[in-house]
Formats: structure tokens, sequence, C-alpha cells
């Protein structure tokens, strides 16, 4: 089910009157963009205006609409390293890993012991190797 987002309406300060991002023509619209993108790597862009209150003739400041870009492609880390396990040789370096996925061997090791306590995975490190089961 796809969820239906809920527009805010405009509130003037002044007067208390209210309206919708739609009905009163603004005056300057311009964009913010979100500085981190969200935990699926999606960037979240803000559509701001600014509207003149249709009964006192205040100007006011809002946010018109927001959207989201459709984030990263492809595999994600963790689909990358459960892969790469599965058509790796019995044993293998931990260092090679990392520098094939870009991460550090600490938190690709963290990742492995993670896997390896939900049984995503199975197999033990040993001494800077992971040996599969």
């Amino acid at each position: 089910m796809v969820k239906k987002s809920k527009i805010k309406r405009v509130n003037c300060k002044k007067c208390g009157e209210s309206w919708l991002p739609t009905e009163v023509p603004t005056n300057k619209e311009w964009t913010k963009v979100a500085p981190m993108p969200d935990s699926e790597g999606r960037v979240t862009v803000m559509i701001m205006a600014t509207w003149s209150c249709p009964s006192c003739g205040k100007s006011t400041m809002g946010l018109k609409s927001k959207h989201k870009d459709k984030g990263t492609t492809g595999p994600s880390k963790k689909e990358l390293i459960v892969e790469f396990i599965e058509k790796a040789d019995k044993k293998f370096l931990l260092t090679e890993l990392a520098v094939e996925l870009s991460l550090s061997e600490d938190n690709l090791e963290k990742a492995l012991q993670a896997f390896l306590k939900r049984k995503a995975i199975s197999g033990k490190i040993e001494n800077g190797y992971f040996i599969k089961e």
C-alpha cells in the first residue's frame, strides 16, 4: 500500500489565516537539499517558498513540497560480503575482502561477527582469516 503524504497548511503568524501551499500564489521559491542521506541512501530535496497572506498581506515563509530521490542502486555492502563469502575458498584473508569492499578490517570483522551471530553465514574468524564451515 502506498503511503499518502500529508500536506501541511501554511499559517499566518499575524492574523491566524491558514491555506494550502498550492491555494495561494508564491512570491519566491528556492530549494534546500538535506546534508546527509537517509539510511537507504536517498537524498531529501525540500522546496521552500514565501507567500503573502490573503487576509492581512504579511509575508510568510514555509515548506511547499518535499521529494526524495531514488537513492543508490546496486547491492548493499552486506549483500556483497555474503556473496563474496559464498563464492570464496574455504579460507581467505580478511584484509583481502576489506580492500575489495573498501572497508576497514575492524569494521569488516565486526560485520562478520554480527553475521555469524545471526547465522547469516557459517564459519569462524581466526588470526586475520575467515574459515568457512
